[in-house]
């Protein structure tokens, strides 16, 4: 592992591509003239290499392992290993409250980007839109003291804000998280249905209807996809809680602890994991 002046952790280095840890409160990418990851990596790398991609995402209060190809090549055999599911992506979330075991298991939901917006909704399948999102969950500990869960969370598909969105529907928002913390759900109609803390049922292939009221990004990845989307737009640096008050949005309770590929250059299994452990206040 290597720290260099710019505090990027180099996790593991494979000439044409790399895993490094990203921290917490930085887009990985930007418009110009916005510091990000990619921002920070090229002045970390300018000696090296002149040619960075990003084969997936994280999003801007997310922290942990992500993969930068230093190679066109490698970017390419990366981007195809997402695209046909062969990279496996492990997360741990503190969530809010305590998670029963009805709620784990494989979480299989359509998404839905609001246009105009760094917002992912849940919607009816079949609706304009609507991408599955399919994540397996499981229980790491449960906090009796502070109310928390910490879960485990492998997502099998890579849609805008897949984890966070997917917590948030089931009653235990990822802590940290306002934008999701208060989230209704919506229905096929447009209608937001299902308060937060209330699980909806899918079984009946309805959601519960109210009042409707008025109410993206490719990639490179749950959160996140080039084939897995995570981030919205890099110049909204603050998000709207359910009491309409603006708070910052740069720093939650997840982390992408794991991740699992093959070396594009010599096609060896690597795992590499996160440089530290998920702190547990925000």
């Amino acid at each position: 592992m290597r720290t260099s002046n710019h505090n990027i952790k180099i996790l593991w280095d494979g000439n044409a591509a790399l895993v490094v840890h990203k921290p917490a409160g930085i887009a990985t990418q930007a418009a110009n003239g916005i510091k990000s990851l990619e921002t920070v990596l090229r002045t970390q790398l300018a000696e090296r290499t002149d040619y960075l991609a990003f084969p997936h995402r994280l999003d801007r209060p997310v922290s942990g392992v992500i993969l930068v190809a230093t190679r066109k090549r490698a970017a390419r055999l990366l981007s195809d290993q997402f695209a046909s599911r062969k990279v496996i992506k492990t997360y741990l979330a503190w969530v809010t409250g305590k998670v029963e075991s009805q709620h784990l298991g494989l979480w299989v939901d359509h998404l839905r980007k609001v246009t105009q917006r760094s917002h992912t909704e849940i919607v009816q399948p079949g609706s304009e839109g609507a991408r599955v999102a399919e994540t397996r969950a499981s229980l790491r500990l449960y906090d009796y003291a502070t109310n928390r869960s910490l879960l485990e969370l492998s997502p099998l598909t890579g849609r805008m804000h897949q984890l966070r969105l997917q917590t948030a529907h089931r009653g235990f928002p990822i802590i940290g998280d306002w934008q999701y913390g208060g989230q209704k759900m919506v229905d096929e109609s447009g209608n937001f249905a299902a308060e937060m803390g209330k699980t909806a049922d899918h079984s009946q292939g309805d959601l519960p209807r109210s009042k409707s009221r008025s109410s993206d990004e490719p990639a490179q990845s749950g959160d996140s996809e080039a084939p897995a989307a995570s981030e919205g737009p890099v110049s909204e640096l603050e998000t709207r809680g359910s009491d309409g008050k603006a708070r910052p949005c740069d720093h939650i309770l997840l982390q992408a602890q794991r991740i699992q590929f093959h070396d594009p250059t010599t096609g060896t299994l690597q795992t590499v994991t996160a440089s530290d452990e998920l702190p547990q206040s925000v």
